[in-house]
Parts: C-alpha cells; structure tokens; sequence
C-alpha cells in the first residue's frame, strides 16, 4: 500500500512544522513493492480505445453534479474537493464533451432536475457522508462528517431519473454510495479495517494507494483491459446491500465493494478517485471513454 500526499495550498508549512508531513514523505519515499504484479509501468498503460475518445460529432451534454460550493467552515477539506471536480470537469472537456458543473445543495432537488433535463450523461462526484436518513441508517456512527441533507436528496432524485430515462451516470467515491442509495442500497456507515484512508491526517491531505480487483467479463474490467488495477481512496462509509439491479465488480483487499455496475443500465460506481492528481495515468479517461460509448448508445437509440 502506498500512501499519496495531496498537499492543498497553504497547508505544507502547518504539517512540516508539527513533523507530520516529513513522517509521511519518509514513507511514501520508501517506496512499496507492487500488489498483484503490477508494475509502475503498468500503471499507466490501460486498455484506451481510441474510437471512444470523442463522444460524438456534436458534443454531448455532460453534468458534473457536485455537492455544494459552500464549506464556510471546512476551507482545506473545499479545496480538496474543488481540485478533483474540477480537474474531472476539465479532463472531459478535453475528450470532447460540453460540460455543466451543478451544484446539488445550491439547486436543491427541483433546481437540480431542472438544470440537468437535458444531460446526456451524468457524473456524480464525491464529497460529504450521505444523510443516513436516505438508507435506513442511524447518525452518531464514528467518523460521522457534516451532512448536505438536500444535496442528498437532490442528487438521490437525479439518478433515479436517470435510471428511469436510461441516462447513463458514473458515480465518483460518495457518487457511487449516491447511486446505490438511490437505487435502494444501504451502507456501511464506518471501515474499521486499514487502507480505504489516511487515519494520521486529515482526508483533504492524503489518498491511499491500494490495489482492486475486477469481475472478468464486467464492463470495467473490459474498459481497463485487466483485472487487477490501482487506485486512490480516501473513504471510511462503502456500499453495504446492495439496491435493485446492481451488482458489485470491484473489491478491495478486505472484500469491500470498490465498483458497481447496473445489470442492464448504463449506470457505473467506483468508490476510489480515478479523478485524484496522483492517480495512475489514464485512469479517468478510460472510465469518461466508457461513460461516452455508453452515451453514444443511447444517443443512436433515441
């Protein structure tokens, strides 16, 4: 396992006074033996298909929803999320798609339908713990972040839609448990065991390197062109029972569900951050190439 630092601007100094941040560089310059055989190499050569690198002649309609744009109180942890929404917003301009940045808990539920009709496809980004109102669940669990409760609500009713409409949506991290709260999954409000996150910092300062393996013969494992692949994580909630026509294909190291997909819609989940700065090369484009071939499917279906 290895662990990447995600330095947020302004934050170095803080942790290099304290001594947390030379601890963790001495251990990420140790350096880790690769899981499952893969090599440093092999990180960054997917199975990219260039006939799925432009989404159509005229460019589709890509929402990018996030959670919200106001963390008054939590500045660091709002960088941290703007980097990796913005960086997906832009990586998927640069393949071609027109893109919309909403933000669910500014819309609310009617806003954010109204602003997304006309997608064609959705991404779900990551952010805070869903309300466990949403699956059944109690509040006071350990870890237990600030909860969006309309942002919940709003992007539940989005993927919902989507499902009805046959949109295709990839959920990101809390956009993956959104699509399996939304299709009526549940949970596991804390992982006690190691290497999903950082437990000696703060999440907004660094990502868990760990390895995932892939269902042979699943969407994804076909896009990636492997069943055994990196990523970077930073959660402590994962997919728990899952909701009405999903099934998992992706695990951590300990079992726990790292993707899902629908068993006949073009809905995808993964629980890492393919969207990460130091996240193996390629590894958002492969799943933004996936989410295009799905688009133009239905495209050419409507």
């Amino acid at each position: 396992m290895k662990v990447a630092i995600f330095l947020v601007s302004g934050s170095a100094s803080r942790f290099a006074e304290t001594g947390a941040l030379s601890g963790v560089l001495h251990r990420v310059l140790r350096g880790v033996s690769s899981t499952y055989g893969i090599s440093s190499r092999e990180r960054a050569q997917w199975n990219h298909n260039p006939k799925e690198a432009a989404v159509s002649d005229a460019a589709a309609r890509l929402v990018v929803v996030e959670v919200t744009t106001r963390r008054e109180n939590a500045p660091a942890y709002d960088a941290y999320v703007r980097t990796m929404i913005d960086r997906a917003a832009h990586e998927a301009r640069e393949t071609g798609w027109d893109v919309t940045q909403l933000s669910a808990a500014d819309l609310g539920v009617s806003g954010l339908l109204d602003a997304a009709d006309s997608a064609d496809a959705i991404i779900v980004m990551g952010g805070e713990d869903i309300d466990p109102q949403f699956y059944d669940g109690e509040r006071g669990y350990e870890g237990e972040s600030y909860h969006f409760e309309i942002a919940d609500a709003a992007q539940i009713e989005l993927v919902r839609r989507a499902a009805a409409t046959r949109t295709p949506v990839l959920g990101i991290c809390r956009g993956h448990q959104i699509i399996n709260v939304a299709l009526g999954g549940t949970l596991l409000q804390h992982v006690e065991a190691p290497g999903h996150r950082v437990t000696d910092l703060p999440v907004e300062y660094a990502l868990v390197e760990h390895p995932v393996r892939l269902e042979r013969g699943s969407r994804i494992a076909e896009r990636f062109g492997r069943e055994h692949i990196l990523v970077q994580s930073a959660h402590h909630q994962v997919a728990d029972r899952l909701g009405d026509g999903l099934t998992a294909v992706g695990w951590a190291h300990d079992g726990h569900i790292e993707a899902i997909e629908h068993e006949s819609l073009p809905i995808t989940g993964v629980q890492w951050h393919p969207e990460g700065l130091l996240a193996p090369t390629g590894q958002l484009r492969v799943l933004l190439d996936g989410l295009a071939a799905e688009t133009r499917a239905q495209l050419q279906r409507s």
